[in-house]
């Protein structure tokens, strides 16, 4: 996908146009045209809107009629923009043709929207830097100031949208897209006019009032790392910011919770305070304390503390990605090397206990022909049995589809995983935070892992990175009783890692609402069944959550323990076995 607003924000746009084509050059004449443009006929307005923006930006005019007009335009524009952003959200990360063709247009439209207020704003600039204005110019010089602010508010926002639209895609920004951002913050903070509250300017109610948490608004929203996260989650995210941003601090001086900082004269995200390159000189020192605070409390208080979108989108496994991001240093820990190799990947956590069962069904693992000792009442057994066998046929088939082992191209290595590009079409569990299984050949041994993040690379591709996160994992079930007949078993993984010579025991399990902190569980391990107390999530995503556990009965650590050995000796004989083949 090729993106024909690349240089827009690097680019001043040339005033050549003495009237307009389409209407008469006034407020008027532009709101009888609007009358006549139907919505419903989505190509042919979004061109004659297109039209009619590059106009207004190339019109000569004084900058208050321009932000007359654009005003006007402003809410028709909106409502084109959603509908086009309708065709491609959540619709695959590799995009068909028409679906490209659709993205370009809104690409091109929001950056346009954005670039005609950034130029307004510029320009008000400009005149009330450089021009002395007399006592009879007093509402002259009141109007620029009005519109400066207003046209930063409107920029801040638009570029907000447009860098949405941009991680919805998984794309990165434009040259100079955080450059201009940087200009109109420091323009409102050099002139105090940063917290200044638009509604009461202005006469209008939108959510985010002042031009300091319009800017906050599109910082959350780089500090978010969208590329780790999902379509559907970005989108939860991005509605959350909307009260976020006035959590967040913008100061001109560093202060101990400063934890990022921005260096205005660079095209550059904020970076971490204790990563700044010699080069790198910062002006503006954000602090996100209050917002850490906040998602904490979160946690302690019950559901009526909470906003409406975030009851609606803070799922656990995006509150989890959020709080490790705010608390702690989220930078790369291990160098990357280049590496050509293919690697074998699948997707799933049932998919990865299919082949880590040597292609036994999640039935056949069960080995349910065991006696559970509940009750001796035939009556009450048989009720178990039927429950049981109501529960099993229940559980979803793996579809061949499903259960594909792919083939990926290796572009580095690091030593806790892989960036890897993929073309082609892309399996409908090709997401982020989806456990997965990866092999470097058929002989060697699947590891266990996760999809870290997904980023847009060269057309028809994607570049994929991939965290391991075990490499001795061991099938097993889980179940939370909910009453004594039923037993509806979730698969499940029992993982060992060794660190300094302390071999620690992990459960991986299904994100679904069944399993959560502080919560005792049944889990299978061959035919043994035992109790655990989850104590503590490690990592939770959408896919999966990887637990912490203690067992309530300590002297069942043998039956782990024969467990783990039992399954270590099976792997060895079926490899000695493939050897001699």
């Amino acid at each position: 996908m090729t993106n024909p607003t690349s240089d827009i924000f690097q680019n001043s746009t040339e005033l050549k146009l003495d009237k307009l084509s389409f209407c008469p050059t006034n407020a008027k004449g532009l709101q009888e045209w609007l009358a006549g443009v139907s919505i419903l006929q989505l190509g042919t307005s979004s061109k004659s809107l297109f039209n009619a923006l590059v106009e207004i930006s190339e019109l000569k005019c004084q900058e208050m009629l321009r932000f007359d007009l654009i005003q006007i335009l402003h809410p028709t524009l909106e409502s084109i923009l959603t509908s086009l952003e309708k065709h491609f959200a959540n619709q695959g990360l590799i995009t068909t043709d028409r679906n490209d063709q659709i993205i370009e247009l809104a690409m091109l439209l929001r950056s346009h929207f954005a670039k005609i207020y950034i130029d307004i704003a510029k320009r008000c600039h400009q005149q009330l830097s450089q021009q002395k204005f007399s006592i009879f110019s007093f509402g002259h010089k009141k109007s620029l100031q009005t519109a400066r602010i207003a046209s930063i508010y409107y920029a801040l926002q638009q570029l907000s949208l447009l860098l949405y639209q941009q991680q919805m895609l998984y794309t990165v920004p434009m040259l100079g897209q955080w450059l201009v951002a940087h200009q109109l913050i420091e323009y409102a903070v050099e002139n105090n006019f940063y917290q200044s509250n638009l509604n009461q300017l202005l006469g209008t109610q939108h959510q985010i009032s002042t031009i300091a948490q319009a800017y906050a608004q599109l910082i959350l929203l780089d500090i978010f790392n969208t590329n780790q996260i999902r379509p559907a989650e970005i989108q939860g995210l991005f509605l959350c910011s909307f009260d976020w941003a006035k959590l967040v601090q913008i100061l001109q001086k560093e202060t101990t919770l400063s934890r990022y900082i921005i260096d205005t004269e660079k095209d550059h995200p904020p970076v971490f305070n204790t990563n700044q390159a010699g080069h790198y000189k910062p002006d503006l020192f954000i602090s996100t304390q209050s917002l850490l605070d906040h998602l904490v409390e979160m946690q302690t208080k019950n559901g009526q503390y909470l906003s409406k979108n975030e009851k609606l989108f803070l799922t656990p496994a995006l509150h989890f990605h959020i709080h490790n991001l705010l608390s702690n240093n989220s930078e790369r820990r291990h160098e990357r090397y280049e590496y050509s190799a293919q690697i074998n990947i699948c997707f799933s956590l049932s998919v990865a206990h299919f082949y880590l069962s040597k292609g036994k069904t999640f039935n056949e693992t069960l080995d349910l022909e065991a006696n559970y000792n509940l009750h001796n009442e035939s009556s009450f057994t048989n009720s178990m049995e039927t429950n049981m066998q109501a529960t099993l046929s229940n559980a979803k088939a793996i579809d061949r589809e499903a259960k594909q082992i792919h083939s990926a191209e290796v572009l580095d290595i690091s030593v806790n995983g892989y960036r890897i590009k993929w073309t082609g079409e892309t399996p409908v569990q090709l997401k982020t935070g989806e456990f997965i299984l990866v092999q470097e050949n058929a002989q060697s041994q699947w590891r266990g892992g996760v999809i870290r993040w997904i980023k847009q690379s060269t057309e028809k591709s994607l570049e994929i990175g991939l965290e391991v996160l075990t490499q001795d994992m061991f099938p097993c079930a889980a179940h939370v009783r909910t009453d004594r007949n039923t037993h509806n078993y979730q698969p499940a993984l029992l993982t060992q890692t060794s660190q300094l010579d302390q071999i620690t025991t992990t459960l991986i399990l299904p994100g679904s609402n069944l399993f959560r902190e502080k919560q005792t569980i049944h889990l299978r391990l061959g035919k043994e069944e035992l109790k655990v107390y989850l104590t503590k999530a490690q990592l939770i995503t959408q896919s999966f959550i990887r637990f912490e556990y203690e067992l309530l009965n300590d002297q069942q650590e043998s039956t782990v323990k024969d467990f783990i050995n039992h399954q270590v000796n099976e792997i060895k004989n079926n490899d000695l076995w493939e050897a001699l083949k």
